[in-house]
């Protein structure tokens, strides 16, 4: 436990000693007094643009809280920004948060990789309704994660392990379901276009102050970019129940099923391939995901409340290529699955104000015990392993001008010991001006995965006493609202210096000793900046920038990682602009990405190369045809055009990306 890890846990156990002496039974909750809290536990409050301060978020600390308090990076992006964008992927809505770079392979349903602030792909915690639904190490493909059934996507940027734990190194994003209210209603959306693609869906809602229920399915094929063996098709359903039985007690469950098959003719880049005659034409990859995540909320007085979150993740992956002549060595088949059984308990201490400073002390523990099992042709690997936890988090409120969060994680596990990881930080809000300083310093951690703990193969051998990968964050922002005749705006900057230590490697070596070892470093800052707006007549507009430079400090000197370098698929520039306009029956959206030259590594020269960077624009219309009608609430035609200026680029060397595509359809209410 370092310096800053003994100091936080002392402030944290002395003020828990003085608060216990000081504590009256009648102690009301300092958020019930100065936050617009939503009226039941989860519940999404989508607000129109530009997004107002006072949104509810729940990532950053657990606990309610509104923008204009928080003392972390936090983009919110609402159900209405997904359906003015008609977005269908996850990736694609969240190309547009300061500090998140998407790296897609080839075509739809290709593997999509997500870089945050020059962190590693798996150093991004996603949590689905508070359920962890990464792959034990961190590993997550954004590839066949849609909008279905989503009303509020939350992303904290910056190592929050000191909260949740490993895999937080980066960042943590939250997709967040809805909760059903009112009479019942449903919706019908139905999308064609090229190539070859269709997309469906179907949703009913409704609830009482008793109970909720929001139910969604939908469908996407497309035949993809390439004319051999490149199809995708996905079928997800999404559901949330919630029950509130008395006013103290509320009980929620979410239930997310993915089923997902991408046919791929290669592995090294279609423009080589293609060049050879050399697609696979039967290669392909069946993916299935299954996550279930009841919660209870219980507060038996108002100065305390319980929160116990429960998680199931059942992960199942089949890659299937069987031989074709001159293309393959043989056949071959893996076979894995995996599953996360988790816990998460917290109890949340509304404490006396004291001199005008409104606390809140929140005490929380976690389980979770993780299973592995591997076949392929030529070997098999079954593995499992647990770790439990206890954090602690305090935050601080003075006349809604001063806000300070504090905190650590004590994290025990079965193949990385004992560690700790603290966060500390704070906002200032100046008066008037209504300007936020804000800055903190944190950290985080993730754990190996079974494959690196456990693999024992002619090709590789595991390590099962590998150290966690480490990462420590220092970062400075603002943030000023603007309020003129005719204009609301938000304007904010964040500065941000990271290390990431003991990073996992391949390494050659000989039989028996280990091919991972913990022997990279590197070091990674910029700046993000990000902007929104609601002008006159029904225009809204929101943009951000990413300056990044992130370097390898030390490593085993590979073609990938050269001391000294720059890391590879982290671009310095990186920014997004979207134009929205909103009529008494149309609305156009107007959406700009710009990336910039990048390192990449090419086999070809066992090297890094500079990759050149594009910019694509997609525009979305919509039109309202009718309102209540034939039994219809409503009936909008839904149009969409992706790479409007038919740009020729890579997103990854030598895989082709899709030219101009079109979709178009409708989105019927009930």
């Amino acid at each position: 436990m370092d310096k800053l890890s003994y100091y936080t846990y002392g402030l944290t156990v002395a003020f828990l000693v003085w608060t216990a002496s000081a504590l009256p039974a009648h102690a009301t909750p300092p958020a019930v007094q100065t936050e617009p809290a939503p009226s039941r536990v989860g519940q999404s409050e989508d607000q129109p643009a530009p997004l107002r301060l006072n949104t509810i978020i729940v990532t950053a600390s657990k606990l309610e809280e509104s923008l204009a308090q928080t003392t972390y990076a936090v983009t919110v992006l609402t159900r209405e920004e997904i359906i003015q964008r008609q977005t269908t992927d996850v990736f694609e809505q969240l190309r547009e948060v300061p500090g998140l770079t998407f790296v897609p392979s080839g075509g739809r349903g290709g593997t999509t990789s997500l870089f945050t602030r020059g962190g590693e792909s798996d150093h991004n915690l996603i949590l689905i309704d508070g359920v962890k639904v990464n792959r034990a190490g961190g590993a997550f493909n954004f590839n066949d994660l849609t909008t279905l059934g989503v009303g509020r996507i939350e992303v904290v940027r910056g190592p929050q392990s000191a909260l949740y734990g490993s895999d937080a190194m980066s960042s943590v994003i939250q997709l967040l379901t809805p909760r059903g209210q009112g009479p019942a209603h449903a919706t019908l959306g139905f999308r064609m276009g090229n190539p070859d693609t269709f997309e469906e869906s179907a949703g009913v809602s409704g609830g009482t102050s008793l109970y909720g229920y929001n139910l969604a399915i939908g469908r996407v094929d497309s035949e993809g970019l390439l004319s051999i063996n490149n199809d995708f098709s996905n079928t997800t359903l999404a559901a949330r129940f919630d029950l509130d039985p008395h006013d103290t007690l509320q009980l929620m469950t979410t239930v997310r099923y993915i089923d997902s098959r991408f046919h791929f003719p290669t592995s090294s880049g279609d423009r080589i391939d293609r060049r050879d005659n050399m697609l696979d034409p039967r290669a392909y990859t069946d993916n299935r995901r299954l996550i279930l995540g009841p919660r209870a909320v219980y507060q038996p007085v108002a100065w305390w409340r319980h929160s116990l979150q429960l998680g199931l993740l059942y992960d199942w992956q089949t890659y299937r290529d069987p031989q074709d002549e001159g293309i393959d060595f043989g056949a071959y088949v893996s076979r894995d699955r995996q599953y996360r059984l988790s816990a998460d308990y917290s109890s949340d201490f509304f404490l006396p104000v004291l001199y005008d400073i409104s606390p809140v002390f929140t005490l929380g523990g976690s389980v979770e015990s993780e299973h592995y099992d591997q076949k392929t042709t030529h070997s098999g690997l079954v593995a499992s392993r647990n770790a439990q936890s206890f954090y602690s988090q305090l935050r601080l409120a003075w006349c809604d001008t001063l806000f300070v969060t504090s905190g650590f994680r004590v994290d025990d596990a079965f193949t990385y010991g004992t560690h700790v990881n603290p966060r500390v930080s704070a906002a200032l809000v100046l008066p008037g001006l209504n300007t936020k300083l804000r800055g903190g310093y944190s950290q985080g951690l993730k754990a190996a995965s079974f494959y690196e703990n456990f693999s024992n193969s002619a090709f590789s051998r595991g390590d099962p006493n590998l150290k966690p990968e480490e990462s420590r964050s220092w970062e400075l922002g603002i943030d000023q609202p603007l309020t003129l005749a005719g204009l609301d705006a938000a304007l904010s900057l964040t500065w941000f210096s990271t290390t990431h230590k003991n990073l996992i490697a391949y390494t050659f070596t000989d039989a028996p000793a280990p091919t991972f070892l913990n022997v990279e470093r590197t070091r990674s800052r910029g700046l993000e900046a990000g902007a929104r707006a609601a002008l006159p007549y029904g225009f809204s507009v929101r943009g951000s920038y990413t300056y990044l430079e992130a370097r390898v400090l030390d490593g085993p000197a590979s073609g990938a990682y050269v001391k000294g370098g720059a890391l590879i698929r982290r671009p310095k520039h990186v920014g997004s602009l979207t134009l929205n306009y909103t009529g008494a029956r149309l609305n156009a959206n107007f959406h700009l990405y710009l990336k910039g030259n990048v390192s990449e590594y090419s086999f070809a020269s066992g090297g890094s190369v500079l990759h050149d960077g594009y910019e694509r624009a997609d525009i979305a219309l919509s039109w309202l045809l009718f309102e209540d009608r034939w039994g219809i609430r409503a009936l909008t035609l839904e149009g969409k055009v992706k790479n409007l200026f038919d740009a020729d680029y890579q997103e990854v060397v030598n895989f082709s990306s899709a030219e101009t595509t079109f979709l178009t359809g409708f989105r019927a209410e009930f």
